[in-house]
């Protein structure tokens, strides 16, 4: 389960590392992937390829201009430096990508569900203890070091993130980054628990793969809204965790340089362009 999400984030998040050359690659790209979690025989490879060509294309044809549409409004709410881009519009961007995830979740999850009826026990085993292994990864990087560290790694890696869309950060934008951090606190115990629950569901409804009528679709639904496992207590710290972060954002931006705002600019009108030129033009009706 890990290794096909793993498949269908690079579709979604490639914009963060060049979407030119990941696109055209994606074809080996997710196979390659999936042979982490794990190993497929020959006719599951077989099928699963032929489904993949299937759905680049779909995503291609339909996705990809959404995509450049989106980041072509954004930049449009960017352009005046005297118009403040509001929480509400950051909200906005939110659940819009969170519904671009959702859309991709919910065209893949039959293709997926279909390969999981075909494992066997053992590649079921197998997929999970390679998903343990990289929890434990992910443990021993964003749990286990001592508050200080943790709170000196999430402000390290959400500068890293906003320099790449803005540029290098003022003395005042750092400030506010590292007391984003120290707002947060030390939460990602919490993250590694409900990605653990979460998988947990999964493998139990992967055991009911070939006897339940049904599995194709819960499995689908769980795939688009996986948040229905969040416990009361963490959709509540994940909710104070979204507010802090749009305040981040919003005041981020009121503090933009004119050599900063360029830059997103430019970011963003690259990206777009990147999507507008691999979206791939749909036949018409009779010639497909």
């Amino acid at each position: 389960m890990r290794s096909f999400l793993i498949a269908a984030l690079t579709l979604l998040l490639i914009t963060a590392c060049g979407p030119r050359w990941y696109y055209h690659h994606l074809d080996w790209m997710i196979p390659w992937y999936v042979d982490d979690y794990l190993a497929l025989d020959s006719g599951q490879r077989s099928e699963f390829e032929r489904r993949l060509a299937i759905q680049l294309n779909w995503h291609c044809r339909t996705q990809l201009t959404e995509y450049a549409t989106f980041l072509k409004s954004v930049s449009r709410d960017f352009q005046t430096p005297d118009t403040t881009v509001t929480r509400e519009q950051f909200v906005y961007y939110l659940q819009s990508l969170s519904q671009y995830w959702k859309d991709l979740m919910a065209q893949i999850g039959p293709d997926v569900a279909d390969i999981v009826i075909t494992a066997s026990d053992d590649q079921i085993d197998e997929l999970f203890r390679n998903i343990e292994k990289e929890n434990l990864e992910r443990q021993r990087i964003y749990v286990d070091p001592p508050k200080r560290e943790i709170l000196q790694n999430r402000t390290d890696r959400m500068v890293e993130r906003l320099e790449r869309w803005i540029g290098t950060l003022t003395d005042t934008q750092y400030d506010a980054v590292q007391q984003w951090s120290r707002n947060m606190g030390a939460t990602t115990d919490q993250w590694l628990a409900n990605r653990r629950r979460t998988q947990q569901a999964f493998r139990k409804l992967m055991a009911t793969r070939t006897v339940d009528p049904a599995f194709k679709e819960k499995f689908t639904a769980l795939l688009v809204s996986p948040e229905v496992l969040r416990t009361k207590a963490y959709q509540t710290q994940l909710d104070r965790n979204i507010a802090l972060m749009l305040n981040l954002l919003t005041d981020i931006e009121k503090t933009l340089t004119d050599a900063q705002r360029s830059h997103l600019l430019a970011y963003l009108e690259s990206l777009a362009e990147d999507f507008d030129v691999l979206a791939c033009e749909i036949p018409p009706k009779d010639a497909q």
